[in-house]
């Protein structure tokens, strides 16, 4: 759900599987901007970070595909009480769309605002999962379209969390919306490893259901994606996406078929989340503003796919008014996601980086 699990590499490592990005403004002249990884941390996961991943939010000020701006979130390695130092970096230009360097703009621990140079803060540290989905019923919904049929009534009107007492990994940052450049912009979050060998993209995200919605089963097509940039998602990935939509639009019976089905394309392609600072937030594939952490991805995108409503639900958060606008993490006693759904079958043989 979401990018929860969503490759083979994200399934052996949770420290560099992106599982959501937010992007909203913030009530005042900012922007917050959170990327979380480790799905369900503490169980499935691991609740640190990864010293040689470079965590990145990144930023195309003319709304298109290639990033111009970049900031840059590397960590130390974990202390004996598990906490780690995060070093912030800004880059901007061709400088920011490959490398680790950048003008540093913040240093700070774990679970403490890190004041940046030029306003805005930073934060980092294990939360409850804002993300939320009825994922149980959306596989047997895409299951029974594979074979042919279509099914709503497996998603209930009052649909359940699969995410419910689990906790991520959160990075939140700050931002003057000055910092953004112009008034509408693309964005998105990415990770690399780097230090060992050459650096290599591992993860990105920028539309929280493209993958699951349309590469539903992680493999090689997942770890390709995640390794590929925005300007190539178009031509790489829209068929893909036309055929799923058109299924649908056939058993349903819509009377255009390829026109839902082009919309449905050109809504989730390329991967990146449309923005403008300052603005109140409302996702919407393609078009919408952000992401806020109250918006109902799963519920929006789901029903975008579907051409009506469905698996539409309010969050079950509570508010946090105060930056980085996230619930503490819980502590309930449940089963591995990992385990509950035999998900490690799908990671890579050991060795095999």
């Amino acid at each position: 759900m979401s990018h929860h699990f969503d490759s083979p590499t994200a399934i052996e490592d949770g420290r560099i599987n992106l599982c959501d990005v937010y992007a909203f403004d913030d009530g005042t002249d900012r922007s917050s901007l959170v990327l979380t990884v480790n799905p369900d941390a503490g169980r499935s996961s691991p609740t640190t970070l990864r010293p040689d991943a470079l965590y990145e939010f990144v930023v195309a000020s003319d709304a298109g595909t290639v990033e111009d701006r970049a900031w840059r979130l590397t960590v130390s390695e974990p202390r004996a009480d598990g906490r780690q130092r995060m070093t912030i970096r800004y880059a901007d230009g061709p400088a920011s769309r490959t490398g680790v360097d950048g003008t540093l703009v913040g240093e700070g621990d774990t679970g403490e605002l890190i004041a940046l140079a030029g306003g805005g803060s930073a934060w980092f540290g294990v939360v409850a999962d804002p993300f939320w989905a009825d994922g149980a019923a959306l596989g047997g919904f895409l299951q029974a379209l594979a074979a042919g049929a279509y099914r709503p009534d497996l998603l209930a009107a009052a649909p359940s969390n699969l995410f419910d007492g689990r906790n991520v990994t959160a990075v939140a940052l700050q931002i003057p919306n000055t910092a953004f450049g112009t008034a509408q912009v693309t964005l998105w979050a990415r990770i690399s490893l780097h230090g060992h060998a050459p650096q290599r993209r591992v993860s990105r995200m920028g539309n929280p259901m493209l993958r699951p919605l349309f590469f539903p089963v992680p493999g090689p097509d997942t770890d390709a994606l995640n390794a590929a940039e925005p300007d190539t998602d178009v031509a790489s990935h829209t068929e893909r996406l036309r055929q799923s939509a058109t299924q649908l639009a056939n058993l349903r019976q819509l009377p255009e078929p390829a026109r839902h089905a082009a919309r449905v394309a050109e809504a989730f392609l390329p991967d990146v989340l449309h923005f403008r600072p300052g603005q109140p937030a409302r996702f919407h594939p393609g078009a919408g503003n952000g992401r806020a952490l109250d918006d109902d991805a799963f519920g929006t995108a789901l029903s975008l796919f579907n051409g009506a409503p469905l698996g539409v639900s309010p969050s079950p958060h509570p508010v946090v008014a105060a930056f980085p606008h996230l619930a503490p993490a819980g502590h309930r006693d449940l089963t591995a996601l990992a385990d509950l759904f035999g998900l490690r079958e799908h990671a890579p043989e050991k060795g095999r980086r």
